[in-house]
């Protein structure tokens, strides 16, 4: 196979890639929190062999869109959205783990947990537990302390950390990293009562997968001239040696 085939067969692979990403953010358009994706390319070369370099395509990374997403409003007490940088500490039974998914809820102990079921810790590290006798509607302040009436319960522990980037996405929404984690800056906040959408913008995401899709159909048209050119070609030298 020469170098042509070598060059198209690696761009088909990774636009295949590049459109399970574009597929995957379309079906979590919906998710709370969800950040949009985007496969990031480098060109390799390889040689020179006889001379001559080969520039092919290589898929690196994939790079996560941090942009915060609209925040919409839910009215639920215990919905929180977070206006600027940060995540949510959780523990799991893998360890703690992180997510911008304020989706929460009062487990059968009281303890204040994901949609999932895991409790949400405060800043020292402990659950945050309502008491079965509040006769109050909990109320979480922008900072993330939680009071009940007069009695504060505690305070959310909102973390962010150097590398956004070197998260982990795990299942659940959470995010895993060996990262230590930082007090989130004065200027990210907790609005109680609302949720993070998706930062997914469906029409680019729409417009993104069919220009790749026309892209994928262009390239393959190439290799199939190149091999039908190769094929001609080998005809051709039969024939004058025979």
């Amino acid at each position: 196979m020469e170098n042509a085939s070598y060059i198209g067969l690696s761009r088909l692979s990774t636009m295949r890639r590049e459109m399970d990403a574009l597929a995957n953010n379309l079906a979590n358009m919906n998710t709370n929190a969800y950040k949009g994706e985007r496969v990031l390319f480098e060109e390799y070369l390889k040689g020179p062999t006889q001379g001559k370099k080969v520039s092919f395509v290589n898929d690196f990374a994939v790079l996560r869109d941090n942009r915060v997403g609209k925040l919409e409003q839910t009215g639920n007490t215990y919905d929180l959205a977070i206006a600027g940088n940060g995540f949510l500490t959780v523990d799991t039974p893998q360890g703690r783990r992180y997510t911008r998914d304020g989706h929460l809820r009062l487990d059968t102990d009281r303890r204040l947990v994901t949609s999932g079921g895991h409790p949400v810790l405060d800043n020292r590290g402990r659950d945050i537990i309502i008491p079965p006798d509040a006769q109050d509607i909990p109320v979480i302040a922008t900072d993330g302390t939680i009071t009940v009436g007069q009695q504060q319960l505690g305070k959310i522990d909102l973390v962010t950390f150097e590398s956004e980037q070197e998260l982990r996405k795990t299942a659940q929404g959470l995010y895993a990293t060996t990262q230590e984690p930082q007090v989130a800056p004065a200027s990210s906040t907790l609005v109680q009562g609302m949720l993070e959408a998706s930062n997914v913008e469906p029409i680019i995401e729409m417009t993104t997968m069919m220009e790749l899709l026309r892209q994928y159909q262009g390239t393959q048209s190439l290799m199939d001239a190149e091999h039908e050119r190769q094929r001609t070609a080998i005809q051709r030298l039969g024939r004058s040696t025979t």
